[in-house]
């Protein structure tokens, strides 16, 4: 046997493992990368039950990642974990008047919406609520950076869109959408961004902080019958869309396929935050929508699509969402958008 037939065998066997995973399933071709997914242990919150007298599922994103681990066959070590958010970062945004006022129980548990907290000492809510919502603020900080990188990026949990720079409210505390701008004008030099929020709210909070900035544009669909009803600030939305209660899955997706690429075209956005609230889902209490867990996957996967066409970098917040359904669709939602513009 000549070198070279030895030299071939040795590149044979060397190439051989790589050969058989090109036909591997999808599930175990994924299992070797990161995908870009953000999440942490740390974002639910559990407090001794009473976490459940508000109908927000604080502990969707850990059954999401379940999901998403289980569907794809990943390790733990396969999804990006974002360290805790600074409160030198928090002042970009918020004020020191309000941070401090989070010292307040009473304070804090008028922005969750759930009475009894105000009993409860301010060190263990700061431990059991503020830290995870402090480590979501941090994930959507993190998305940025995955996003420019790879195009996409999805994290379990954010889109606080009703946290104002002097107060919070609707469980939202740390606005941040609004970190998330500012880090991409200052470290990424982005001169066009646009928010799409399909939350079914209002995005009061970020739009009082962004107010008239020419460099963000702003996408709202809402059902204007419902909190918060932020006149004041609907003048900040560029793209301000309101519908009715009980608007359908044909009327909803309507609006969004004419009026999201003609946005796009007009505002020639260089990055999306896409705020993919659930509770427009037929099945949510405080929506009053009744779009369909379908409805609702083809709503995601459009505004994918939009921005994969345009090449436009896109993170994905999660949001509202008060079924009990919330967590299955999005996990189902987040799979489809994986598969088709990632894997």
């Amino acid at each position: 046997m000549n070198k070279y037939h030895c030299y071939f065998k040795i590149f044979f066997v060397l190439l051989l493992p790589y050969t058989f995973s090109c036909s591997k399933s999808l599930n175990e071709q994924v299992s070797k990368d990161k995908i870009p997914v953000i999440y942490s242990e740390h974002y639910n919150i559990k407090l001794f039950g009473i976490q459940k007298l508000h109908p927000f599922d604080t502990e969707k994103p850990d059954k999401i990642h379940r999901f998403l681990k289980n569907e794809f066959n990943l390790s733990v070590d396969q999804f990006y974990e974002p360290l805790i958010v600074k409160n030198s970062e928090l002042l970009k945004v918020h004020t020191k008047h309000y941070l401090k006022s989070l010292n307040s129980s009473r304070t804090i548990s008028e922005i969750a919406e759930i009475g009894p907290l105000k009993f409860l000492p301010p060190s263990m809510l700061k431990r059991k609520i503020l830290r995870p919502m402090k480590y979501s603020t941090g994930g959507t900080l993190l998305s940025v950076d995955i996003a420019v990188k790879k195009g996409l990026a999805v994290n379990l949990s954010g889109g606080y869109h009703h946290a104002k720079a002097n107060s919070g409210e609707g469980f939202s505390f740390y606005a941040d959408i609004n970190l998330a701008v500012n880090k991409l004008k200052e470290k990424y030099n982005k001169k066009s961004i646009m928010i799409v929020d399909l939350d079914a709210h209002q995005g009061n909070g970020y739009e009082s902080i962004i107010k008239d900035d020419t460099c963000v544009h702003i996408f709202d669909i809402y059902n204007e019958d419902i909190f918060p009803n932020d006149n004041d600030v609907k003048k900040y939305i560029d793209y301000n869309l309101p519908i009715s209660k009980f608007t359908t899955d044909v009327q909803y997706l309507k609006i969004l396929e004419n009026e999201l690429p003609k946005a796009i075209e007009i505002s020639k956005p260089d990055f999306i935050i896409f705020n993919a609230g659930t509770d427009v889902f037929l099945g949510d209490v405080l929506g009053m929508l009744t779009i369909s867990e379908n409805g609702i996957i083809e709503r995601d996967e459009f505004v994918f699509k939009c921005a994969y066409d345009n090449n436009i970098p896109l993170i994905m917040l999660l949001s509202g969402g008060y079924s009990r359904k919330s967590a299955n669709i999005t996990s189902e939602s987040i799979a489809n958008i994986l598969k088709k513009f990632y894997f």
